[in-house]
């Protein structure tokens, strides 16, 4: 009897599958913009792990950050300390730079493992960037905003390779996203109050413990406590929240206080210094090049070293020459569309928190025994390219920008694959992986190199 039922239903069981096929296929066509998607970010990651894979590893401060992290793994002992203050022979306190960089070695114990989790860090904060700026303007279009965020040269440059600030970027996005969110004319909906109160706690802590310009998130921290408790009392408890998460890497640090060891941590960069005053072009233009193709940084340390790079690759030298001529003009546009009428009803408090972030960068350079490096106020990033994407909107109006743009997404992409050839062959990890290799294997971060003289790590 039951033989007999399962013959009489096997037609409809096979009528049934052949429409459920046909229903996938259908819907597998009508869904091909997101396998599209799917696939452009599945690309877009490895190449920058790749990318990430094949730039700098060898010059001093590189190879400190990762030997923090390889010299966790072979001893075994939490580090106390993070990165190096080199200027006044000091590190900066918490466990977090070597968790980030030697964690993945217990887990994958190659060379490689760090980049991973690296990318993968950043890739995820930047992808969650540009649906952020998707969400509040949503006229720039999305091919746009997702190519330039993932690709443009200090989103590629840097966030890719293991070097403290790096690992800044994950962290500022998520911080900058959370205190637009607590602002009310600001916030967009993106996200709640008390969720975005917990990113900045969350944020604060991560980059306190990886880049000394943590300073410059104070105001902003303060802004944000007042109009998150104002508007929701238990925001406060949530940010508290955010900041146990990543402060909880600094409790070594804290019991080395308590017994007396931890004295000095870095105050001494702290100084006056009035030369930098006159800088104020110069900050400027490199806090506004972050959401441009700032290409000669990238090249070279020097216009001799730019001129060889264009030369080795002369077949790619038009499309290098080309993105670096845009990506000087963009910086200019950027400071002039400050003052032109812009569509967006936002756009007015976001070009004046701009404009109060650099002038608060500018004068933390008085009190900096360093002068003004792009790097060193990197941490601003996220909040630049929104600034950015509100300007280029009116252009996006006018086909000719489009199709300008298009050519620089291009030209950009064949200028990162000839940087990331020189790259190989010059500075990455695989001029001399073995070398690594055989200290992990080991356990014996000596063979790779030796740490500065005034690491306090055990």
């Amino acid at each position: 009897m039951k033989l007999f039922c399962f013959h009489c239903l096997l037609p409809e069981i096979l009528f049934l599958q052949k429409h459920f096929f046909v229903i996938r296929i259908q819907q597998l066509s009508g869904n091909k913009s997101k396998i599209l998607f799917a696939g452009f970010l599945i690309i877009a990651f490895f190449f920058r792990l790749v990318y990430g894979l094949f730039s700098e590893f060898w010059l001093e401060d590189e190879l400190q950050v990762y030997l923090i992290g390889l010299k966790f793994y072979a001893s075994g002992i939490l580090p106390h300390w993070g990165p190096d203050v080199v200027y006044t022979q000091t590190q900066l306190p918490g466990s977090l730079q070597g968790l980030l960089v030697g964690g993945p070695l217990f887990i994958l114990p190659v060379p490689e493992a760090p980049y991973f989790l690296l990318n993968l860090l950043s890739f995820s904060s930047l992808c969650l960037l540009a649906l952020y700026i998707r969400k509040r303007i949503p006229e720039i279009p999305s091919w746009f905003v997702w190519i330039w965020v993932l690709s443009c040269p200090w989103t590629i440059n840097y966030s890719t390779h293991v070097v403290n600030p790096s690992y800044v970027l994950p962290a500022a996005v998520l911080f900058f996203i959370g205190f637009f969110e607590v602002l009310p004319n600001l916030r967009i909906g993106f996200m709640g109050s008390r969720p975005a109160m917990f990113l900045i706690g969350f944020s604060f802590f991560w980059i306190f413990q990886l880049h000394k310009s943590w300073v410059l998130l104070i105001p902003f921290t303060i802004i944000a406590l007042w109009y998150g408790i104002k508007n929701r009392r238990s925001s406060l408890l949530t940010f508290f929240l955010g900041c146990l998460v990543t402060g909880s890497s600094l409790i070594p640090v804290v019991m080395d206080y308590l017994r007396g060891d931890a004295a000095g941590i870095g105050e001494s960069a702290v100084v006056f210094n009035p030369k930098n005053a006159g800088n104020i072009v110069t900050v400027l233009s490199r806090y506004l090049s972050f959401a441009s193709f700032e290409l000669p940084i990238f090249m070279g340390p020097n216009g001799q070293a730019r001129i060889e790079f264009i030369k080795s690759y002369y077949l790619f030298s038009p499309f290098i020459i080309a993105a670096a001529l845009i990506g000087l003009a963009q910086p200019v546009y950027l400071a002039a569309a400050f003052f032109i009428k812009n569509p967006s009803s936002s756009f007015r408090m976001v070009k004046w928190l701009v404009l109060f972030t650099f002038l608060m960068v500018w004068l933390s350079f008085f009190f900096s025994i360093k002068g003004p490096s792009s790097h060193t106020y990197y941490l601003v990033f996220p909040l630049v390219m929104i600034y950015s994407m509100y300007c280029w909107l009116p252009l996006f109006r006018k086909n000719w920008f489009r199709m300008l743009m298009i050519g620089l997404l291009f030209a950009g992409a064949i200028t990162h694959s000839a940087l990331a050839h020189r790259n190989l062959k010059t500075k990455s990890l695989y001029l001399n992986r073995e070398k690594p290799v055989e200290a992990i294997k080991e356990k014996n971060y000596h063979i790779l190199g030796e740490r500065r003289a005034f690491d306090r790590n055990p």
